[in-house]
């Protein structure tokens, strides 16, 4: 029960980082009937995004308390997801995902981080549960936005998101 919270904090990125990565060209395409280039810009900048968080965020996060990153991080993610869902037009949407690329890009890393530095457990044993827990999210939330978005619309699977991050 302890680590639920965590699992929380894991969980939430990796489901706006599936919402991301495997929906965005298909959002360019169905929302704003965008060229095939542009579309591919929306996993593209994702990435970027991701990677330039991840290599760029340790002296931040030494800077400040892991756990004021973890909330601005989950700030960004929120306000990227709330971009995405409104977005009027591609280049608008394509800068929520690289809010959410950047919102995501440590979250992750950090909930890895504060289980292995608790010590109700043995640190692989806390890293193991966090891990399994949160990667159910990981390979279950891309095909359960998928149903969303069949029956919903796409904007929809980006709005179902918002709360779990809220939440974390």
């Amino acid at each position: 029960i302890g680590l639920m919270p965590l699992c929380l904090v894991g969980a939430a990125p990796l489901l706006a980082e599936g919402a991301s990565v495997d929906w965005s060209a298909i959002y360019m395409r169905d929302v704003f009937d965008a060229a095939p280039f542009i579309g591919g810009l929306g996993p593209t900048i994702f990435s970027l995004a991701i990677a330039l968080g991840r290599l760029f965020m340790d002296p931040i996060v030494d800077r400040y308390s892991p756990k004021l990153v973890a909330v601005a991080l989950l700030g960004i993610t929120t306000f990227g997801l709330v971009t995405v869902a409104t977005a009027a037009h591609p280049g608008i949407a394509l800068v929520g995902f690289a809010l959410i690329g950047i919102g995501c890009s440590s979250l992750y890393p950090l909930a890895i981080s504060a289980a292995a530095q608790r010590t109700d457990r043995p640190s692989p044993v806390n890293v193991a549960a966090l891990s399994q827990t949160t990667f159910i999210v990981f390979f279950v939330g891309p095909p359960m936005l998928g149903f969303v978005a069949e029956h919903f619309g796409i904007r929809m699977s980006y709005w179902v998101v918002i709360p779990v991050v809220l939440a974390a």
